[in-house]
């Protein structure tokens, strides 16, 4: 059920999307929840701000600790075209680090970090320290689950899954690939929202999203939807609080190192479950880049333009287009056209 809030803490929202530093958005979100009112309709709103805001003074507290050089720090950064989390049997994890990155260590009290790759896509794999549910390290591996794209499971057998699952389960994480995806990206030009439907809306129009999201006061925004998505769906891209996982679970003898073919389906997994397209840039009659632009499904030749630079985005007027997402070969399309795993795009600008 989308949580009905008066208008005083939806303003409130946007400060918290505007704030820059974990203290600053600690603050923003204190101010924010003292503007919810308390009721059954606003509790799992109530539960994620406040397991945030523990998250931020957490954070705040490491920053302090690595200022005056204590402390032990586990986040790592993004790179590649996601960052897959290795969880579980800790001697299962380290062989399937060894076996699918050049990273021969393990972790003791820091994470280790290696690259793996799927065809030409890089994909960061990141295993953390041994932990148990009970430790102290419990908290900030939930924080890695979260900052994560995808995690990898990895058990000897049944019942090490299912507490593994309920670690999860308890700490607000859900399993599985969302149904669907809703992004809400806040344009520094333009006027009014506007929707990008290209998928299906469920118990609700495009006119009712729209009208949703200027309640919240966004001046100038794109609400980009894919697959099958609610209101419900687009309230959580709103407020960032959805947190379902997508995730493979690796069942293994700890004993053994991956054989090649159990590697290559890990490999092609990581991929699926990134959901994720490789686009090719080309300049016109020279041929592709060899290297992809790696985006999420569902993106489009502007966001290709925007990732480039932003002079191209700013002046994009169409793009020529081969691949699976056109009828012909070099078909011109318009900045909004969505595009599939393999495209080779061709910008135009004015």
């Amino acid at each position: 059920m989308v949580t009905n809030l008066p208008a005083e803490a939806k303003a409130k929202w946007l400060r918290v999307m505007d704030a820059k530093t974990p203290e600053e958005k600690l603050q923003a979100l204190q101010d924010f929840l003292s503007y919810v009112p308390k009721h059954k309709g606003t509790e799992n709103l109530v539960m994620w701000a406040r397991r945030r805001m523990a998250e931020l003074r957490e954070q705040t507290e490491k920053e302090k600790r690595k200022g005056s050089g204590r402390g032990l720090q586990l986040f790592v950064e993004k790179d590649g075209a996601g960052q897959v989390l290795l969880l579980g049997n800790y001697q299962l994890r380290c062989n399937v680090m060894r076996s699918i990155t050049n990273v021969k260590q393990d972790p003791v009290e820091l994470p280790v970090v290696g690259m793996t790759y799927y065809e030409d896509v890089r994909i960061q794999v990141v295993n953390p320290p041994f932990f148990t549910t009970e430790s102290r390290w419990a908290t900030r591996i939930v924080g890695m689950a979260r900052n994560a794209d995808v995690l990898v499971l990895t058990v000897e057998n049944s019942g090490e899954l299912s507490k593994l699952k309920d670690f999860l389960s308890d700490n607000g994480m859900t399993l599985g690939r969302p149904r669907g995806r809703v992004v809400v990206e806040r344009m520094r030009t333009g006027s009014g929202v506007r929707v990008v439907n290209m998928g299906k809306l469920v118990g609700t129009t495009e006119e009712e999203v729209k009208r949703y999201v200027e309640g919240f006061g966004f001046r100038s925004a794109i609400v980009k939807i894919t697959g099958e998505v609610a209101m419900d769906d687009v309230e959580r891209a709103i407020f960032e609080s959805g947190s379902t996982k997508p995730f493979v679970v690796v069942s293994h003898d700890v004993p053994g190192s991956l054989k090649p073919w159990e590697r290559d389906q890990l490999k092609l997994a990581l991929f699926r479950e990134l959901d994720v397209i490789r686009v090719y840039t080309k300049e016109p009659f020279e041929p592709p880049t060899k290297d992809p632009l790696v985006l999420k499904r569902g993106s489009t030749v502007a966001e290709v333009a925007k990732k480039l630079h932003s002079s191209l985005y700013e002046g994009l007027t169409y793009a020529r287009v081969w691949g699976k997402s056109v009828k012909h070969q070099g078909q011109r399309v318009g900045p909004d056209w969505v595009l599939e795993d393999g495209d080779i795009v061709e910008l135009h600008t004015r």
